[in-house]
């Protein structure tokens, strides 16, 4: 008889572990690599690096850093599940006319990759952010 109760008290504490375990809510990829104050390393990392590149810093003269993390800050926010709203320009309206050429995106995007890196992300991790922000090519190269 103890026994008995022993295992439909163990069956009973299994029950509602694995009902808590169901209920909780899945975290966002935002909160997941630890929200804005990692956003914001990475960008501030990877923008150090781009206004220095000899290839593409010039598409960066006269453009704040800070306004431009901030704003690259929201717009990924706002893309893997974040509080964020951007409501700053779009890609298209920020790039048309510059003639950025497909080589010239990939090496800004291999900064950003490479400050996600030094932060810790995972490769998991990178490449959801990466996947949502591959659109963006298309609205910046070759217009």
């Amino acid at each position: 008889m103890i026994r008995h109760c022993f295992r439909l008290m163990v069956i009973a504490a299994l029950s509602v572990l694995i009902a808590a375990c169901a209920s909780a809510p899945e975290q966002t990829l935002y909160e997941e690599i630890g929200g804005h104050k990692t956003l914001n390393t990475i960008y501030g990392v990877a923008i150090t690096r781009i206004y220095t590149d000899p290839v593409i810093g010039h598409y960066f003269k006269g453009v704040p850093k800070k306004h431009l993390r901030d704003q690259l800050v929201l717009q990924t926010c706002e893309l893997i599940g974040g509080p964020c709203e951007y409501d700053g320009k779009t890609m298209l309206e920020s790039h048309t006319g510059l003639n950025i050429k497909e080589r010239e995106f990939y090496i800004l995007v291999e900064y950003v990759q490479g400050a996600m890196r030094d932060v810790g992300l995972t490769y998991q991790q990178e490449n959801r952010i990466l996947k949502l922000l591959a659109p963006i090519k298309y609205e910046t190269v070759y217009l």
